[in-house]
């Protein structure tokens, strides 16, 4: 029973120890929204709509915070040219950037298929990125690698490393 006494005095002891979070550490959302919509306005043309079930604004940090967000890139004509879903995403709404993670698929057009856990979309440059592993199926064949450099339409990708893939694709030697 004197085990147990002891056992029970340190516990109690080193709990107390233990910070407990306080109303200052604990940062609340200056604003939450129910389905959240958004259109890109930081640049001169609207490059994409996001929706989501739910957003959570951080005004000192420009960030909103958006669950189960669905995002719309716009063509040169404003036409839907790739569709992106994910758990979650980040904007940042003074720069138009967004971060998008957990199960990324990115759908073009021309039916190509990005798969990857995390990537970031910068708005000034008009692109997408990630270090993450990356799985990209298209009419042409696979490819997967790690990391990631491309546009939003998946016209141009970059694969940083470890790529291996297969093709219909041929190169005739001369």
């Amino acid at each position: 029973m004197k085990r147990i006494s002891w056992f029970l005095l340190i516990l109690a002891s080193f709990c107390t120890q233990i910070e407990q979070p306080s109303a200052e550490t604990v940062e609340l959302p200056d604003q939450i929204v129910d389905n959240f919509q958004m259109e890109e306005s930081a640049s001169e043309k609207e490059r994409y709509a996001l929706t989501g079930k739910r957003a959570f604004y951080y005004n000192k940090h420009n960030r909103v915070v958006v669950h189960d967000p669905e995002i719309e890139f716009y063509g040169p004509r404003k036409e839907v040219s790739a569709h992106v879903v994910c758990d979650s995403g980040i904007v940042n709404d003074k720069s138009g950037d967004l971060v998008a993670y957990g199960d990324v698929v990115v759908t073009t057009e021309d039916g190509t298929v990005l798969r990857t856990d995390s990537l970031v979309w910068f708005n000034k440059r008009a692109e997408i990125e990630t270090d993450a592993m990356v799985f990209i199926t298209s009419p042409e064949g696979t490819i997967e690698g790690k990391g990631l450099i491309s546009d939003a339409y998946l016209n141009r990708i970059e694969i940083k490393e470890e790529v291996s893939g297969t093709t219909e694709f041929s190169v005739d030697e001369e």
